[in-house]
């Protein structure tokens, strides 16, 4: 029997991964990325002199994609968890308000803590505790997380709460994104408990409360991360790849060009892959339909002396409604402990998300220069930083609209029947953040080496 094929187009995480696993199995792979690096949006850059991911800083512990495989490239030791207990922030009407014990999501299951937060009105506890009572919504439809939370929560807590962390993670407009892809935790809440509050109270834990659910022991770790930045992950892969073809600068303009390989994977993003697609109308259509955001962050080094206060802080959230330009600021030199220094302050700024892109009509000095100033609402800064790196993401979230995964379904149905041996993966497809592409990655190649 001969030696089977597989061609990778895209070296982000989840092509990688897909190459990884087909080249363990014995087959014969070839990965084209068309940029002059590996990772796609996992990157690791020098702020000053410490070295600082660029893109994502960390990834859930809790789904074991992440953490099986740092432990199959032998980084199991060298895993990282989050300086605890250190509390998230929402920055509303001028003033900073802690996260309320028990927001999961967003979706505060303690209501007697969000009472004494002063984040939202009586009124607004009030509407949320119908949650409780109201019956359970259809999500056949799958409804968008604005459309439900707004119903069952209310627009306050909605605005105040779920938009900053839900909309931010996915850079997204909540009441344009759908439920069961986006926020399946909360989708599963409702079917389990017939509500928001009873289901996610389930899953609470007594540590973490951005999103820290699935686990029964309170000591668990939420996120993980590498001292040395989630790019040592990607080199690891490569390392691992010994023997395979990689190819940096290598843009592939049509699947011809890859007609002889057993398979193709497409890593590349849901606009790339219809380009490629060209000559399946049907498919290339509906990926073309999928819409990005464009996000940008700004990470800066300021002397300790020149930050009052030094947040005790994981982050900062900024609601969308109040129109400020920043989505985020992560204290990482507070949030983790090889950022730590007793000389400097180490903070990563973001803006961006879907229907606002202001931040990629500035220039790196304006957009600095804006950011700064509105971090400069939340504590006083007494010199300009030591240290700035600008990173921009155009086209960086893909956004899971209502009904996104039936479109997904329906897109590799007619790639079943035109072109069987094709793949799609990545954050496009069936989930954004390090372990959903690393999880697509490696089913495709299951898929393969299966069939």
């Amino acid at each position: 029997m001969s030696e089977r094929s597989a061609v990778v187009i895209g070296g982000g995480i989840a092509g990688l991964c897909a190459a990884y696993d087909l080249h363990r199995a014995g087959w014969r792979v070839t990965v084209h990325e068309a940029a002059s690096r590996w990772g796609g949006k996992i990157l690791t850059s020098r702020v000053g002199d410490r070295l600082v991911d660029a893109g994502a800083d960390a990834f859930l512990a809790r789904v074991e994609h992440g953490y099986q495989l740092c432990f199959e490239l032998g980084l199991e030791d060298d895993l990282t968890s989050p300086v605890a207990p250190v509390p998230a922030y929402v920055h509303a009407d001028g003033a900073l308000h802690q996260l309320p014990s028990g927001t999961i999501f967003g979706v505060p299951t303690d209501l007697a803590s969000l009472a004494t937060s002063d984040l939202v009105s009586s009124a607004a506890i009030e509407h949320a505790q119908q949650d409780l009572t109201l019956p359970p919504p259809n999500l056949d439809n799958d409804p968008s997380v604005g459309e439900v939370c707004r119903y069952r929560l209310g627009d306050e807590i909605t605005d105040r709460l779920i938009d900053p962390l839900i909309g931010a993670i996915n850079a997204s407009d909540i009441d344009r994104l759908s439920l069961t892809t986006a926020a399946p935790q909360l989708a599963e809440a409702i079917r389990s408990e017939g509500s928001l509050i009873r289901g996610l109270n389930r899953f609470r834990s007594p540590v973490g409360s951005i999103g820290a659910i699935g686990s029964s022991d309170p000591d668990a770790p939420v996120f993980y991360s590498l001292p040395t930045g989630l790019a040592t992950i990607v080199t690891r892969l490569i390392d691992a790849l010994e023997g395979a073809e990689l190819r940096l600068g290598s843009a592939i303009e049509g699947l011809d060009a890859v007609a002889d390989a057993d398979a193709v994977v497409l890593a590349v993003p849901a606009f790339a892959a219809a380009q490629l697609l060209a000559q399946h109308p049907d498919a290339a259509e509906r990926l073309s339909a999928v819409g990005y955001a464009d996000v940008a962050q700004v990470t800066v080094e300021l002397p300790v002396d020149a930050v009052d206060p030094v947040l005790d802080a994981a982050g900062v959230l900024f609601p969308r409604i109040d129109g400020r330009l920043m989505t985020a600021c992560t204290w990482l030199s507070t949030k983790w402990d090889h950022y730590a220094s007793t000389e400097s302050v180490l903070i990563r700024m973001s803006a961006g998300r879907f229907g606002d892109d202001r931040q990629s009509k500035l220039s790196d000095a304006d957009l600095t220069t804006a950011l700064l100033q509105e971090l400069a609402t939340v504590v006083e800064l007494d010199e300009a930083p030591m240290a700035t790196r600008v990173q921009r993401w155009p086209r960086a979230f893909p956004q899971y609209a209502p009904g996104h995964a039936p479109r997904i379904a329906e897109i590799r149905a007619v790639l079943a029947d035109s072109a069987p041996a094709v793949r799609l993966v990545g954050a496009a497809y069936d989930g954004i953040g390090i372990p959903a592409c690393i999880a697509s990655g490696r089913k495709a190649a299951r898929e393969l080496l299966e069939g």
